[in-house]
């Protein structure tokens, strides 16, 4: 790869992965404000769970769309897979925030809860992405 298609690579990657981080604050936002709707009150500590397992699946199906749709393309396909794949799909997905979650739910001493989240987190996460490759096949 040439210095400037490097360079395009790196900025589309950049671009796809700031607004990757914009979906997922919006994914977070948006729960908070239903919750606090349906509840009349701001539960900031016990949605964030939540939100992060639902951009977390989010980002796995659209991983497995795009994958299963441009794969390891050449061309200007490699720039959308970039862009899209490792980008944006990697600013929405979060391992750092569940791995905050699990500890957060350890330090509340709830064990069970802690590794019910984890086991969904990775299994959910797995069959969303499968979800994402077999829909778009």
């Amino acid at each position: 790869m040439s210095a400037g298609g490097f360079l395009a690579a790196a900025l589309l990657v950049g671009v796809g992965g700031g607004l990757g981080s914009v979906a997922r604050w919006g994914v977070r936002v948006l729960a908070l404000r239903l919750v606090a709707a349906r509840r009349g009150e701001h539960l900031n500590d016990e949605i964030r769970p939540a939100s992060t397992v639902l951009a977390n699946l989010l980002a796995c199906f659209l991983l497995g769309l795009v994958v299963a749709r441009l794969g390891s393309s050449g061309g200007t396909a490699e720039f959308f897979y970039l862009m899209l794949a490792v980008g944006f799909c990697g600013g929405l997905s979060t391992l750092s925030t569940a791995a905050l979650d699990v500890v957060d739910l350890v330090r509340r001493r709830t064990f069970s809860l802690a590794l019910a989240y984890l086991l969904l987190s990775a299994g959910s996460g797995m069959a969303a992405l499968w979800l994402g490759l077999v829909l778009a096949s």
